[in-house]
């Protein structure tokens, strides 16, 4: 019989981090992740191609009806807020690890409007704190197209090593496409610290 596994110790939301906030996507977001999610160049490299609102709402709602890491293979979705606003501008992902609780995905998206700022790798920062110091994991793990390099960079800046690219992997939007994957080490992050 397998050892059961707790739930991670959840930080207190809105968590803060340089300028941003993270939390718990919610319901009422439908419209903000809609400006972003329905552009063409947000969902390029997305799994989806551009939502129509009936899309976001649906997504929406599976990621807010998920609010807490709970159990191995779930995804916890934090809005990104920045300033004064509640609006999000954009989501962080971290996904739990099914075969390995010490293991953990980011994933990320955000608004064209406010790329550039520093806000992404905030948000993505203050996630990974989550992931280490709250989550307890041992190793977070990201993937991106080959092609996007906004997102290769972004994992480069926070000190993520790429360690494989596997050429033609996946199947996506009827194309056959390169995956970079990149990951840091718990210690690692520390040592940036």
């Amino acid at each position: 019989m397998a050892p059961k596994i707790s739930a991670p110790p959840q930080p207190a939301y809105p968590f803060t981090g340089s300028g941003i906030r993270l939390r718990p996507v919610t319901e009422a977001d439908a419209p903000a992740v809609n400006a972003y999610r329905s552009l063409a160049e947000v969902a390029r490299y997305l799994p989806h191609p551009p939502h129509t609102m009936a899309d976001t709402r649906l997504t929406v709602a599976s990621m807010a009806s998920q609010s807490e890491l709970s159990t191995p293979g779930q995804w916890l979705d934090l809005a990104v807020e920045h300033g004064d606003s509640a609006e999000a501008v954009g989501e962080v992902l971290l996904k739990w690890d099914a075969a390995n609780p010490q293991r953990g995905e980011i994933g990320f998206v955000f608004s064209p409007c406010v790329q550039g700022r520093g806000i992404a790798f905030a948000a993505c920062t203050a996630a990974l704190d989550i992931a280490f110091n709250h989550f307890g994991w041992h190793r977070v793990e990201g993937i991106c197209d080959d092609r996007n390099d906004k997102s290769a960079a972004l994992m480069t800046r926070l000190g993520m090593r790429l360690e494989a690219t596997f050429v033609e992997a996946d199947w996506s939007k009827g194309e056959w496409i390169t995956l970079r994957h990149y990951a840091v080490l718990k210690r690692e992050w520390q040592a940036r610290a």
